[in-house]
C-alpha cells in the first residue's frame, strides 16, 4: 500500500466497518502473502475505491489496478478537493469521505466473500488460478474441462510487485497473468542452477508429469536443473533412444 495512503487512512476519524478496516490495515506488513487477511482486505478496498472514483470512465479505460493507478491515486491524495473524489450514486464528496466509504464497503464485501471473522480471511481465497487447457479447457463440457484443467490454486502476489501474479481490478480478484517459469542460474556452477515450470513436462492429461510442478510453483519452490551432460545422465530416471527404422 502506498505510504501516503497509509498516513491518510491513519489520520481519518472513522467509525463502524471503516474503522475496523483501517485498524486491520494498520497492522499490515505490506506483503501480499497467500494467507494474509490484510492483503485480501486491501485488494477489496483498492477495487472499491477505484470503482467509486473512476467507475464512470468508458469501459475500456477503467482502472485495472497496478502501478499506473497507484501513481494516479497517490497524486490525488495530495488534492483532497479534486473532482475525482466524488461519487453521486454513493452521495460521497471529498477525499476523506471517499476513502471512508471505500473502507466500509470493502469490509462488508470481505465479510460476504470470506465470512464475518477477519482472522479467517486469506488473499488466496480471492486470488486463484485455474490452469486452463488451450484446446479443451473451455469446451463447455464439464467432464472434459475437469479432465484437462487443473486448479483452482490459491496464490499470493499481485500486480506491479516483486511477486508478480496479476489481477484486474476492473473485473475481479482472480489471477489473469503469471510468470510461466521461474529460474535462478548459477553462472559459476551451471549444475547448481534451479528452475520451475508452471505445469509440467507432458501435454498428456493422464501422464504423471502433466501438472506435477504446479503445486511447487504455487509455493514458490524450485527444482534442481541439471545442465551438463554428466549431471543429466546422473539424474536421469528414463532414457529415450531414437533408432532409424530397420535398425537392430
Amino acid at each position: 500500500m502506498p505510504p501516503r495512503s497509509c498516513r491518510v487512512i491513519a489520520a481519518l476519524d472513522l467509525d463502524g466497518d471503516a474503522k475496523r478496516g483501517a485498524a486491520l490495515l494498520g497492522g499490515w506488513n505490506g506483503r501480499a502473502d497467500v494467507d494474509s487477511a490484510e492483503a485480501a482486505y486491501f485488494a477489496v478496498f483498492w477495487r472499491s475505491l477505484l470503482g467509486d472514483m473512476f467507475g464512470e470512465l468508458p469501459e475500456a479505460t477503467r482502472p485495472q489496478g497496478g502501478d499506473r493507478w497507484f501513481n494516479v491515486v497517490g497524486t490525488l491524495l495530495a488534492e483532497p478537493e479534486s473532482m475525482w473524489w466524488a461519487n453521486d450514486d454513493a452521495g460521497v464528496t471529498g477525499r476523506d469521505a471517499m476513502i471512508a466509504h471505500a473502507l466500509g464497503a470493502a469490509w462488508e464485501e470481505s465479510e460476504q466473500r470470506m465470512g464475518s471473522n477477519p482472522d479467517s480471511w486469506r488473499w488466496g481465497r480471492l486470488h486463484t488460478l485455474t490452469l486452463t487447457n488451450q484446446s479443451f479447457g473451455e469446451s463447455g463440457i464439464a467432464p472434459i474441462e475437469w479432465l484437462f484443467n487443473r486448479g483452482p490454486y490459491e496464490l499470493g502476489g499481485g500486480s506491479s510487485i516483486v511477486n508478480a501474479i496479476g489481477w484486474d481490478a476492473s473485473i475481479g480478484y482472480g489471477v489473469d497473468w503469471v510468470p510461466s517459469m521461474r529460474m535462478v542460474v548459477d553462472l559459476g556452477d551451471r549444475d547448481a542452477s534451479r528452475w520451475i515450470n508452471l505445469t509440467g513436462a507432458s501435454g498428456h492429461a493422464f501422464h504423471p508429469h502433466y501438472a506435477d510442478q504446479a503445486s511447487l510453483w504455487q509455493r514458490g519452490e524450485l527444482r534442481d536443473w541439471a545442465f551438463t551432460a554428466e549431471a543429466i545422465e546422473a539424474s536421469a530416471h528414463d532414457t529415450l533412444r531414437l533408432r532409424p527404422a530397420g535398425a537392430d
